[in-house]
């Protein structure tokens, strides 16, 4: 039996969303996919006149093609008990549950202070947050969880606990398209406390751009999101270094960055490979503010990482400063998954015929060139269609901020893109995710499905694609993508050697420093340059910085006499002395990643060839976490036909990472673990008093019963804890750890026996620099002895001996 539906459920939103849109569309095929999808959310079958909908004739007429019926004499439209094609669902009944299946973390009383969120999406999002407010400076945090797992939580609390204790105190977000920066912009523009952020992107008017910079070098824009491109300008460059400085370079300009955050991180490594390279170059762009201030915080989210990503971003950006990684380790399992094989281009544009008339909406039809989105565009106008748009790397950013708001304020339905459009654009109520093609990666299809169902509902995830003997076909296509842009050694020699030739070298503290003219033109090309040769080069030069053969320090990329120079310094020297063995490692490099890309691919090809191998979805997370494990989705083809059912909870990771000891404890008590007897036995009641004063005294991490959690948050929500961290019995499990704060264990009033749970935490916190208090009699059996016989060196103290701030007492006097 299914569990009752909560209210406000992501059905009811998504009905009140359908709703709305049918009230606004005008075209017959717009309104009718918008009758099935509301169908569909009804369970089957929908009453005209309690819905206040009226079809015209024509629409009467046209409702077959939709998969529905309409019975003039009760007035209702129901989907027909027609057979689908073979590959389709057999029931695609609705599930209104929550399918995300993790438990919600408790809060923190921080999160209450700064946020209206009455508690982490999950355990993973508590732990992220916990580990960017107790970052030691010039650090940096990797921070992995599932797409829709509320990744941009952490960059906002960063901007707002920065501007509790100075108002200019700001971050800057590194966003892969302009479509997340505009997105990131809109969801900001609504978030008190945030609502001055803004969208650094190409194509705004100077006037428009100098004055984001001019407000933010002001101090009044706690976010600004850019791309990578715009971030390593000169202009740019400049007024980072200067925000990143401790102090004012001017009287009036109070910005104080105080992190530098890459949003879907992941791509740094695949996309800066060749298409992107300029996100290699961002490393530069790090040291260069490390150098203005040695404290500024580095901040790189994702919703996935592969092995080879995890190891390029550790190696790129981790510099001098300590590192952590926070990873949640969970799949998502929101999608019930159809993918249908077809010799010919022909059947497969007919299934998609069928299959977009169908799928709920609002939906998102991924293609993997330009070309084919075009043409399928064009063909879904033609058909009927206006609710619709296409978004590509072509579209111009005017037209991009258009769409990314149409889209956002549901004035759009259907979304025909390349990869250009929704990396990490949050739009929650988004049913369907269509792909034309086979992806050129797992983590692209992982990635792009996860599109749908961010706020927890079902999802709909199709892949048509045409497979055939011979010939161009979407596997071939796929493999062609997955490893394009790769050089070979011999066009590689020449390329460096051209750029070397023509190149001002200079030696800096005994490193050889060497400015390369991005135009060098290698021999046999002629002499004028391009921007395909430009390209080239700086795929060769990320290349040999990723084999740690050159490191890219230049980030300005200006042009010097009709010149893009960057400037790189030899870290193998042998590059220059024995360039044979140099070339060889860099090779060896390109060659597992050749191999890595093909190996990931293989895999998943040959689950969606054949069906029946395995669950397609846990494949998909494995291959891109392989140290990771999953149950099967339960929602695929192999999942329905083998009759497995979805899980119902997934473990979730994050809190096994903490970072070494913070120094700055706003407390006189002594280290190491204290017994306080609390002045009441009655938790319940007593727990605001209680944790009040603990906060006063300069705790600022609490470990409760689970039952509470959120009590106590809400209690320091209005204390003096500048943190307020919260961990319920539950989430302190075998491998998780606290956050090394002043830290009070509080006992359950009843008499049970918690003597694992008090040694647990008195091991935890003998070695530690800090004090530790463990709230219950002293007295108290735990363990077969009395607290005050083992837990401390110290004599037990009263909850009322607690060292207390003038300002507690003068607002407790009575």
């Amino acid at each position: 039996m299914l569990d009752a539906e909560p209210k406000n459920s992501w059905r009811d939103a998504s009905v009140a969303r359908c709703l709305r849109a049918l009230s606004e569309a005008k075209a017959t095929c717009d309104r009718l996919a918008l009758v099935r999808t509301l169908v569909w959310l009804r369970g089957g079958r929908i009453d005209l006149t309690v819905e206040g909908i009226e079809l015209t004739d024509m629409e009467i007429n046209s409702l077959a093609r939709f998969g529905l019926k309409y019975s003039k004499e009760n007035q209702s439209v129901r989907t027909t008990s027609d057979d689908g094609p073979s590959w389709w669902f057999e029931n695609l009944n609705i599930d209104p549950r929550d399918r995300r299946a993790l438990r919600p973390g408790a809060p923190d009383a921080v999160l209450l202070k700064l946020t209206q969120n009455e508690r982490y999406m999950s355990v993973a999002q508590k732990a992220a947050v916990r580990a960017m407010l107790t970052q030691p400076p010039g650090s940096g945090l990797l921070a992995s969880m599932p797409t829709g797992a509320g990744k941009s939580l952490v960059f906002q609390l960063a901007a707002l606990f920065g501007r509790r204790f100075e108002a200019g105190s700001c971050v800057v977000v590194i966003t892969p398209t302009i479509a997340l920066a505009l997105d990131h912009e809109r969801t900001l523009k609504n978030f008190p406390g945030l609502e001055s952020s803004r969208a650094l992107i190409s194509d705004l008017p100077v006037s428009e751009r100098q004055d984001i910079l001019n407000a933010f070098r002001r101090g009044e824009i706690p976010v600004l999101l850019m791309g990578p491109e715009t971030a390593l300008s000169r202009q740019v460059q400049e007024i980072l270094e200067e925000a990143a400085k401790p102090t004012s370079v001017e009287f009036g300009l109070d910005a104080r960055l105080t992190h530098f955050i890459v949003d879907e991180a992941h791509i740094v490594e695949s996309w800066g490979r060749s298409f992107r390279p300029d996100f290699q170059r961002l490393p530069g762009l790090l040291r260069l503010m490390r150098r203005a201030n040695p404290e500024t915080k580095l901040i790189l989210l994702s919703a996935t990482l592969t092995p080879a990503s995890r190891t390029v971003l550790k190696s790129d950006w981790k510099l001098e400063g300590d590192w952590l990684e926070v990873d949640a380790k969970v799949p998502r399992y929101e999608h019930d998954v159809a993918i249908g094989r077809f010799g010919t281009s022909a059947e497969r544009d007919a299934a998609f015929e069928w299959v977009i008339d169908c799928v709920p909406r609002p939906a998102i039809v991924y293609t993997s060139e330009i070309d084919t989105a075009k043409k399928f565009f064009s063909e879904l106008r033609q058909r009927g269609y206006e609710r619709v748009a296409l978004f590509t790397g072509e579209t111009k950013s005017e037209e991009r901020r258009s769409i990314v708001n149409a889209w956002a304020e549901d004035e759009l339905d259907l979304i025909l893109a390349t990869s250009a459009f929704g990396m990490g654009v949050d739009k929650a109520n988004v049913r369907s995710v269509i792909h034309l093609c086979v992806p050129e990666s797992p983590s692209r299809w992982y990635q792009e499905i996860g599109r749908a169902s961010r706020d927890g509902g079902q999802g709909v995830a199709v892949m048509l694609f045409v497979s055939k003997p011979q010939g161009d076909d979407d596997i071939r296509r796929a493999f062609s993508l997955a490893t394009s842009g790769w050089l070979t050694r011999e066009l590689a020699e020449s390329r460096w050697r051209a750029m070397a030739d023509t190149s001002q070298r200079n030696w800096i503290d005994g490193k050889l420093q060497i400015e390369v003219d991005l135009d060098a033109v290698r021999v046999g090309l002629g002499q004028r340059s391009s921007d395909l040769n430009r390209v080239w080069n700086r795929t060769l030069l990320t290349l040999m910085q990723r084999a740690e053969a050159i490191r890219v320090l230049s980030v300005s990329g200006v042009e010097t006499d009709g010149k893009q120079i960057w400037v790189i310094e030899v870290v193998d020297n042998k590059l220059m002395s024995q360039p044979e063995a140099a070339w060889a490692r860099v090779f060896d490099l390109r060659e597992r990643e050749l191999t890595e890309a093909k190996a990931s691919l293989t895999p998943f090809v040959r689950v969606v060839e054949r069906l029946e191998k395995d669950c397609v979805t846990r494949l998909a997370f494995e291959l891109i976490e392989p140290s990771s494990w999953a149950p099967p989705c339960g929602r695929c083809p192999y999942c329905r036909c083998n009759g497995i059912a979805a899980p119902k909870i997934l473990a979730c990771g994050g809190l096994e990472v903490a970072w070494p000891a913070v120094n700055k404890f706003r407390t006189t008590l002594p280290v190491g673990p204290i017994i306080v007897e609390p002045s009441q036995q009655s938790l319940a009641a007593y727990l605001p008093t209680l944790v009040n004063r603990l906060a006063e005294a300069g705790i600022e991490q609490f470990l409760v019963p689970d039952k509470q959690a959120e009590n106590t948050a809400l209690a320091l929500a209005s204390s003096r804890a500048e943190l307020g961290f919260v961990m319920a019995y539950t989430d302190w499990n075998k491998t998780a750890k606290l956050a090394e704060l002043p830290t009070a264990l509080i006992l359950p009033s009843k008499e049970e026996d918690v003597g694992g749970l008090v040694s647990r935490f008195v091991n935890w916190a003998s070695d530690k620099p800090m004090p530790s208090i463990v709230v219950g009699e002293a007295h108290r059996i735990s363990a077969g002895r009395r607290l005050d016989q083992w837990v401390s060196r110290h004599a037990p103290i009263l909850e009322a001996q607690l060292p207390q701030s003038d300002r507690w007492q003068k607002e407790n006097m009575t």
